[in-house]
């Protein structure tokens, strides 16, 4: 059972290891600042694993309180993924779900398409069926409704090889919502990462599933 002291000491060190091999990599040659870029993905993804472990009760665990509100947490982890895009010429915009997209206040989204009708958003669910019923969790969506055969169901022949180059397993809606035409894949996050208030973890999951998807769907004609 992996305690909760190790985890904030594996966090710590992370840090301070991580600060002194970027700076290592700012000085040295374009490749190995690459190298160390997947370090750093990998170390986050070990974390992320410990802290999900079965054994570890992180709802028990002491955690940092959740002074932030949720629409400011957002706001942090959307902002945070802009700066990380932009850095691979990836340009976002916000758009307010209930502003124009009828999606509840809980969820934001961001938009690198022309295309209005194919974005990203993240907010926090707790499903009523399905694997997670009743566990709050923090979620990312890739939405592509009415684009089954376009966009979803190609991005499903690749979903092995995303999955891959993300660390994570992506999830998709039950077989019931996606005969209404909701076509989503989803990567799932413990909301632990909303009460301890990191943002950066967030936004590195968020960045990353941007980063790995869009090429892809540009290749599908959607720009």
């Amino acid at each position: 059972m992996v305690e909760r002291d190790i985890l904030q000491l594996f966090n710590r060190r992370k840090e301070e290891f991580l600060k002194k091999v970027t700076q290592q990599a700012m000085e040295g040659e374009g490749e190995k600042a690459g190298v160390m870029r997947e370090l750093k993905k990998f170390l986050d993804w070990f974390e992320y694993w410990l802290q999900s472990e079965e054994g570890v009760n992180i709802e028990e665990a002491a955690l940092v309180p959740e002074e932030k509100t949720f629409d400011q947490f957002l706001d942090e982890v959307l902002a945070e993924t802009k700066r990380i895009l932009a850095e691979q010429n990836i340009e976002v915009t916000y758009t307010l779900p209930g502003q124009n997209l009828g999606i509840s206040e809980s969820w934001k989204c961001v938009k690198v398409f022309g295309n209005n009708d194919i974005y990203y958003r993240i907010g926090r669910t707790r499903p009523r069926k399905g694997p997670y019923q009743g566990r709050e969790l923090l979620v990312i969506d890739l939405v592509m409704d009415g684009y089954k055969r376009q966009v979803f169901l190609p991005l499903l022949e690749l979903k092995e090889e995303i999955e891959k180059r993300l660390g994570a397993v992506l999830e998709r809606e039950l077989p019931k919502v996606e005969a209404t035409g909701k076509y989503r894949l989803k990567v799932i996050l413990p909301y632990e990462i909303v009460r301890r208030g990191d943002a950066w973890l967030a936004a590195r999951k968020f960045a990353d599933f941007v980063a790995v998807t869009k090429p892809l769907i540009n290749r599908l004609g959607i720009q």
